[in-house]
């Protein structure tokens, strides 16, 4: 609801309905940091003449000061974090059964699957299949070579680096193993179905 320039320089603050006090790069239309303290809406903001500290007033009746620290904060370290948020806030979202038929909602008191889908479970989800599919293609490879040696073409077979020296099933068995004992049920339910027919 308010936006004030920091004296002599390009960098501004900006307070709104979303209760946060965000401060930027004017030059670049850069959000640089993004500050959170108050329970409703940031009405009006002042900024000391020499930059130094920001009062702003809220409608939850408070009034904050944010004062300016020797401390560095790393802009794409902002810029990761604000992503993440915005990634868990769309999984939680996308995910979440809101718009289920009344036929199909479980019976009052009857168990289900408690668990939710993180960035952990999607990542080893990620991992497991792509574990998949490289054991897939080297279990092509052995059986091409061995075809190979069938008909007297003996060639030393090269092992996929990637592997680690493992066999396939191995190498699925490690992917797996690296999974938390809390995610594994649920990554498991993650996986698509053609990486079934791999599994």
């Amino acid at each position: 609801m308010d936006v004030q320039f920091v004296h002599n320089t390009h960098y501004m603050f900006s307070a709104g309905k979303d209760r946060l006090l965000k401060y930027w790069d004017a030059d670049k239309f850069e959000l640089l940091l993004t500050l959170e303290g108050h329970h409703a809406a940031v009405w009006c903001l002042a900024v000391s003449n020499r930059g130094d500290f920001v009062v702003t007033g809220s409608h939850d009746r408070s009034i904050r000061r944010w004062d300016r620290t020797e401390e560095p904060f790393f802009i794409e370290e902002e810029k990761e974090k604000r992503l993440e948020e915005i990634f868990e806030a769309y999984m939680d979202d996308t995910f979440e059964d809101r718009h289920v038929p009344k036929e199909e909602l479980p019976e009052e008191g009857a168990v289900a699957l408690a668990g939710k889908r993180t960035l952990e479970t999607l990542t080893a989800t990620d991992s497991i299949i792509d574990a998949l599919e490289v054991a897939e293609v080297e279990l092509k490879r052995i059986v091409e070579h061995e075809e190979e040696q069938a008909r007297g073409k003996v060639a030393e077979f090269q092992p996929n680096l990637i592997m680690l020296g493992l066999s396939p099933s191995g190498y699925v068995h490690r992917a797996l193993s690296n999974i938390s004992t809390n995610d594994l049920e649920q990554t498991l339910l993650l996986i698509e179905h053609y990486a079934w027919d791999l599994l």
